[in-house]
C-alpha cells in the first residue's frame, strides 16, 4: 500500500509545499520506495510509493495530464486493467507502461463521476482540476485502501492515507472523539458510523463512496455501489452453480494478485483460506513456468 495526500486552500491562498513534504514524511512507512510532491497555486499533492506492480515503477505521481492540467494521485491496485485499457483506447500500448493514475483519469474522462463503478480492485484516489477548482475523490467498494480528510469551510480541505498526516494541519491539539472510541469497544455498534474517526476534526470517506469538492461549498459524498446492485448474470439457481461461481471468482482473484515486478511470497495461518490461496497460486505459477 502506497500513501497519498492533498491540500486545497479554499480561501485561495497558496498551498505550502513544505507542509506537503512533512505529510509525506509522516507516511514514509507506507511508501519507502519514493516520495514526490507537487504544488501550484492553492493546491498541493503528494505520494509516498510502495511499488508492488510493474506499472507502479513506470509512473511518477502526482501525475499531471498534459492537456487538461488535471492532477491525479492514487493508492491503488487495479485488477481489470486489460479490460479498462481496451475500453479506454490503450490497446496499442503495453499495459505495464500505463500507470494507475493515467488509467483512472482516462476512465474519469469517459465515465465522469461514475468511473469508480468501472474499477475492479483496491483504490483510493483524488483528481484535481485547477481550471474549474473541482476535486473528485473515491474509495474502493470494500474500503481496502484508507482515505481520511480534514475540512474547514472556506479555509482548507486536506486528505491523506493516514490520520497522522492530517493531525499536523489542525490548528489545535487533536481532540479524541469519545463516541467513536465507545463504538470501537462495542461490537454491536462498530461499523455503523463509517465517517467518524478517533479524532473529531478528521473524517473517513466511507467505502464505496465518492467525494466532490467545489470552492465555497461543503464536501458532497455519494454512495456509488452496494452489494447485489448489479447481480451476476446469469444468477446462480442451485447450490452447485453457486459453488462453481464462487470457485471461478476465487481463482480469478488469486490470479490477479500474482501480478508483480518482484518475487511473490505468502504468509500462512492455520485456516483453510490462506492454504487455498497458496494452492491456487502455486498451480498458476507452475503453469506459467515461474515455479518448479
Amino acid at each position: 500500500m502506497s500513501a497519498i495526500a492533498g491540500v486545497i486552500m479554499l480561501d485561495g491562498s497558496a498551498a505550502n509545499i513544505d507542509v506537503m513534504k512533512k505529510m509525506l514524511v509522516s507516511m514514509k512507512h507506507c511508501g519507502p520506495d519514493a516520495q514526490h510532491a507537487w504544488q501550484a497555486d492553492n493546491a498541493a499533492f503528494g505520494q509516498a510509493l510502495l511499488a508492488t506492480t510493474p506499472e507502479a515503477l513506470n509512473e511518477t505521481q502526482p501525475w499531471t495530464d498534459s492537456i487538461s492540467a488535471c492532477v491525479v494521485v492514487t493508492d491503488s491496485r487495479l485488477d481489470n486493467r486489460e479490460i479498462l485499457a481496451a475500453a479506454l483506447g490503450f490497446s496499442d500500448q503495453t499495459i505495464d507502461t500505463v500507470g494507475d493514475a493515467e488509467l483512472i483519469f482516462a476512465a474519469y474522462q469517459i465515465w465522469g463521476e461514475a468511473c469508480p463503478e468501472k474499477l475492479l480492485g483496491d483504490f483510493a484516489f483524488a483528481i484535481w482540476n485547477p481550471k474549474t477548482a473541482h476535486l473528485f475523490c473515491a474509495r474502493d467498494q470494500l474500503g481496502i485502501r484508507p482515505f481520511y480528510y480534514h475540512s474547514i469551510a472556506d479555509r482548507i480541505f486536506a486528505f491523506a492515507t493516514t490520520s497522522e498526516a492530517l493531525r499536523g494541519l489542525l490548528q489545535k491539539p487533536a481532540v479524541l472523539d469519545e463516541g467513536r472510541l465507545a463504538d470501537a469497544m462495542t461490537d454491536q455498534l462498530e461499523g455503523y458510523d463509517r465517517t467518524s474517526t478517533f479524532f473529531r476534526d478528521i473524517k473517513r470517506l466511507p467505502p464505496a463512496h465518492s467525494l466532490n469538492l467545489q470552492l465555497q461549498a461543503a464536501p458532497q459524498l455519494h454512495f456509488y455501489w452496494q452489494p447485489l446492485q448489479n447481480p451476476p448474470s446469469p444468477f446462480p439457481d442451485t447450490e452447485k452453480q453457486w459453488l462453481e461461481q464462487l470457485e471461478a471468482l476465487f481463482v480469478e482473484a488469486v490470479h490477479c494478485r500474482l501480478r508483480s515486478h518482484a518475487p511473490i511470497s505468502s504468509m500462512l495461518s492455520g485456516g483453510l483460506d490462506s492454504s487455498a490461496i497458496v494452492a491456487v497460486a502455486c498451480e498458476k505459477l507452475k503453469l506459467d513456468g515461474k515455479l518448479d
